[in-house]
């Protein structure tokens, strides 16, 4: 009886031993680069990567780029990516996009982003971008004009909006969900101001952001929010709660300048999400 009782703990413990092994897993998934564009400058190659999709989407897009020389690969210098879109043969708009992608060590890529404010419909609406690639010792090797595409994906949202008060157009690009999940998530978004016809576009982080969270057929307001903060890389970040399946929204006011600049005129920027 002693020996069966041996054997049943010993037994016991093995298959514990085993059903940890399977269930803790503290490797995450390696990201895969899928490249998107490839174009030569003189002897230099830039490639283009995203990770997550298989195309570039409007809204919010990490970027990556793999920078080689005679066959060698580069992480020194930086790069500028400036994405044109052609309206007429005379009037042509841009994009929110990082000033600067350099080189990040953990990814092995230059990385930033760029918000992709309408999708491509070929031949007549086609993003136009320019690639710059700027070594260490400063000299610039710039790309001819490289066609570029979008998909639309409602779930990358954005919303432009104008402060009347000093006539000026802003941007607030969510970065986080994309696909939510009850209970609080990360609720983080990038703000970027324009010119008039959207030519130029400066990333912001000086302005204070206060949220509130909604549902939006009963009008039920949420707890546990954090309005988001800027922080690295001016990204500001902060929480949402969405405690229970159905449609809730995020509005968002915008302290700057010593007024509020989203309801200048109405209506504030709002991002909805829906639970299932």
């Amino acid at each position: 009886m002693k020996n069966f009782r041996n054997v049943y703990i010993l037994f016991t413990a093995l298959i514990f031993m085993s059903c940890s092994d399977s269930v803790i897993n503290y490797n995450e998934p390696s990201p895969v680069y899928n490249e998107i564009l490839s174009v030569n400058i003189s002897n230099v190659n830039v490639k283009l990567f995203i990770t997550g999709n298989d195309s570039l989407t409007t809204g919010y897009n990490e970027l990556f780029f793999r920078v080689t020389r005679d066959s060698v690969q580069q992480n020194t210098g930086n790069i500028k990516f400036y994405p044109k879109m052609w309206m007429t043969p005379h009037l042509w708009h841009s994009t929110p996009v990082c000033s600067t992608f350099n080189y990040d060590n953990s990814s092995g890529y230059y990385k930033g982003y760029a918000v992709f404010n309408m999708a491509t419909s070929p031949p007549i609406l086609v993003w136009n971008s320019f690639i710059t690639f700027k070594d260490a010792q400063g000299t610039n090797y710039d790309s001819d004009s490289i066609p570029t595409y979008t998909s639309y994906h409602p779930e990358k949202q954005y919303e432009v909006f104008t402060d009347s008060t000093e006539d000026t157009k802003y941007y607030v690009t969510l970065i986080k969900p994309f696909s939510p999940v009850t209970g609080l998530n990360d609720f983080w978004v990038i703000l970027h101001k324009s010119d008039e016809i959207e030519q130029y576009f400066e990333q912001l982080n000086e302005p204070k952001m206060y949220i509130s969270v909604y549902e939006l057929d009963s009008l039920n307001h949420s707890s546990g929010n954090i309005s988001p903060v800027a922080g690295s890389g001016g990204i500001y970040r902060g929480k949402i709660n969405l405690p229970y399946s159905g449609i809730w929204r995020v509005s968002d006011s915008i302290y700057y300048h010593n007024h509020y600049i989203t309801n200048n005129p109405p209506p504030m920027p709002e991002f909805n999400f829906e639970l299932q």
